[in-house]
């Protein structure tokens, strides 16, 4: 018979481990529901040291996705069912069924082959990078070794709730903006195509030199229609140069460092990261890591290279034996306030609650850049969109003017 390694809990909430040899899994689950425990995970024993299933990849051009809220929802449901003693893999199996979403649901479905075959959820999980981050898949892993399984999955699940509302939040504040950008290239596009070739059709019959203003209009126009293949090509080698440039090491950086210095953005990017890490770094103490670990685990964690080199500085420093707040405060990444909050934490011994009151700082921050940003971006716009009114206008006016006086 097969040997299983679990875990649960009896009554009083303690975390209880172990191995046991049964016939299935559920055979086993039942066995330890009888001694009044709750099973949380039950895994088939693998004897020789576990490594990754084995699975064929097919080269993608596009990479599977899973929007946040549905990983989100996963992780409540997960929850749900783990606080209710149900074994892992028929956790796993019943989502997987009523999964909406069906890369989720696909990537549900191949997990619980894994499960089955005796490797770990952690192990399961980390198949799918690009639905499943190397900081989910390691504090599942911390989970499972803790006995706090659940209790992982509700952080995760709260932690993906913040950031589905930052990302709405920000895509709120840019739709009117991007609308009126998309809706002025249009036009552009459209004048230069149509309406500026007609006109420089009547000019043809003006006697004397055109204005400067409608001979540039005229050239450019006369530009786009014979070279626009011309101009394609150089779009998408300037695109294609810079993200080839963005995913080397040293372009990976700079371009973390241009962002933070972005005029009306930067600063709310920066809020946005240190959000990010304050909540994440509270997620991993509450999970059961050390100080040093949590800070590594969550430094790739930030979405920003520049920022990420900074707290593997951190973490170096807490290594030595500096105290959390003295070694972040020699990054400069937070201003004064913050960092007397996270060194009243330290103090106290609740350093995760005062990283959550910071993050949640932070967030309040965030919301207020959001309306901040939309009304700078908005008057921007709307010069941008007189200038380019004005030159048209001069451009097929001017001669007009012109025409007319010499007609009197």
């Amino acid at each position: 018979m097969p040997e299983f390694q679990y875990s649960a809990r009896d009554r009083q909430g303690k975390s209880v481990s172990g191995k046991r040899i049964a016939l299935s899994a559920e055979e086993l689950a039942g066995q330890l529901q009888s001694e009044s425990l709750i099973p949380i995970e039950i895994i088939q024993a693998v004897k020789k040291t576990e490594k990754k299933p084995v699975t064929w990849k097919i080269p993608q051009f596009f990479k599977p996705h899973v929007p946040l809220d549905e990983l989100q929802m996963l992780c409540r449901q997960m929850y749900t069912v783990l606080k209710a003693g149900v074994p892992i893999g028929i956790a796993v199996a019943r989502l997987a069924e009523t999964t909406r979403n069906k890369t989720l649901s696909d990537a549900l479905q191949t997990i619980l082959t894994s499960l089955n075959e005796g490797h770990s959820l952690s192990i399961s999980l980390s198949q799918f990078p690009t639905i499943f981050s190397s900081f989910f898949v390691n504090l599942v892993k911390v989970g499972e070794n803790t006995g706090r399984l659940d209790q992982v999955f509700l952080h995760l699940a709260q932690y993906l709730e913040l950031e589905t509302d930052t990302k709405k939040k920000i895509k709120a504040a840019l739709r009117y903006p991007i609308l009126v950008f998309v809706a002025a290239l249009v036009a552009l596009l459209v004048i230069n195509a149509f309406v500026i070739p007609a006109f420089a059709e009547m000019f043809k019959s003006f006697q004397g030199t055109l204005p400067f203003m409608t001979r540039l209009l005229i050239a450019t126009s006369d530009f786009i229609l014979n070279y626009w293949y011309l101009l394609l090509a150089v779009l998408f080698l300037l695109t294609a140069g810079f993200r080839f440039y963005v995913k080397t090491p040293i372009g990976e950086l700079q371009w973390a460092k241009l962002q933070l210095k972005i005029p009306i953005v930067g600063w709310l990017i920066h809020r946005i990261i240190l959000a990010r890490f304050t909540r994440l770094y509270a997620l991993v103490l509450r999970a059961g890591l050390t100080a040093v670990d949590g800070i590594e685990l969550v430094g790739d964690s930030t979405g920003n290279a520049f920022v990420a080199q900074k707290i593997k500085t951190i973490a170096s420093l807490v290594g030595r034996g500096n105290s959390i707040s003295n070694s972040i405060a020699q990054t400069h990444l937070f201003p004064p306030l913050v960092l007397q909050m996270i060194t009243l934490g330290e103090e106290s011994g609740s350093i995760d609650d005062l990283l959550d009151d910071v993050a949640e700082f932070y967030q309040r921050e965030i919301s207020y850049d959001l309306v901040r940003l939309s009304d700078a971006i908005e008057p921007i716009m709307l010069v941008i969109m007189g200038v380019m009114v004005l030159i048209l206008a001069l451009g097929v006016f001017m001669p007009m003017w012109q025409m007319a006086s010499q007609i009197r």
